[in-house]
């Protein structure tokens, strides 16, 4: 069975997560594994349609985003092929206001627990090193904000400079990215507080515009729709349809000025 993972450097903790699952494979001779970084090599994101940090495809047909397991990569081996439900959150109107810490190579670990709780601190490694990065190349102080709730982090907004990335979006230099607005949740509103403090700070970092790619319905990429529809974003259009996840990803623009 072939797989191909492609992944944006790591923008994700789950990018390294994946390939530890993944390389588990490579001793495996009916696997044909093939681990494909996209930060540099934009032309791939734009010929696969990723909108996503991490994708897997297997045998050049099944897309799968985000986490997996070894019994689901086993599975699609047996040509089993997984039912994936529509992972839908109707998102609460119950705005939380806790503290927002910039979000930089120290504060970032935190971020574990909304992100992948069962893993701790040491899966956002790699991540603290991308973060420092981005952050000296393009002289910015913080990607954003983590949002903090009784001292834990339940959320925030993060963004990098529209550049650097990889997916086939409109580039410039004065167009800041969303790469994940965060958590989705029927019982708070996590998200609102850091976003709104981000698009306040973005002007002064050089910004007039911000986009960001969302789902229609689902939670799978930073939907609903809706929710920044509500927050002043326009609807540029779909961008692509992703279909084993239910989503209808569409990017959306909003002015800063």
């Amino acid at each position: 069975m072939k797989i191909d993972f492609f992944f944006w450097g790591d923008q994700c903790p789950h990018n390294l997560l994946i390939r530890d699952r993944l390389k588990e494979l490579r001793d495996n001779d009916t696997y044909n594994l093939n681990l494909v970084d996209i930060s540099q090599d934009f032309k791939i994101a734009e010929d696969l349609n990723i909108y996503s940090p991490n994708l897997i495809i297997f045998d050049d047909a099944y897309r799968w985003n985000g986490p997996i397991t070894m019994e689901i990569i086993r599975d699609f081996k047996k040509g089993i092929k997984p039912d994936r439900k529509p992972y839908f959150v109707e998102p609460s109107r119950h705005r939380i206001t806790g503290e927002l810490k910039p979000l930089t190579e120290d504060t970032v670990g935190d971020s574990y627990k909304p992100c992948a709780p069962s893993h701790g601190r040491s899966c956002c490694a790699p991540k603290s090193e991308w973060i420092r990065s981005i952050k000296d190349q393009n002289k910015l102080d913080s990607l954003g904000y983590l949002h903090y709730v009784d001292e834990v982090c339940v959320g925030g907004a993060e963004f990098v400079p529209s550049l650097i990335v990889p997916y086939p979006i409109p580039r410039d230099k004065h167009i800041a990215f969303l790469t994940c607005v965060f958590i989705s949740d029927d019982q708070a509103d996590y998200k609102s507080h850091p976003l709104s403090q981000l698009e306040k700070a973005l002007p002064a970092m050089g910004y007039d515009e911000v986009l960001i790619i969302a789902s229609e319905e689902v939670v799978f990429p930073n939907g609903p729709l809706s929710w920044f529809i509500e927050r002043g974003y326009k609807d540029q259009g779909i961008v692509f349809i992703e279909k084993s996840d239910h989503a209808t990803m569409h990017l959306l623009r909003k002015s800063l000025a």
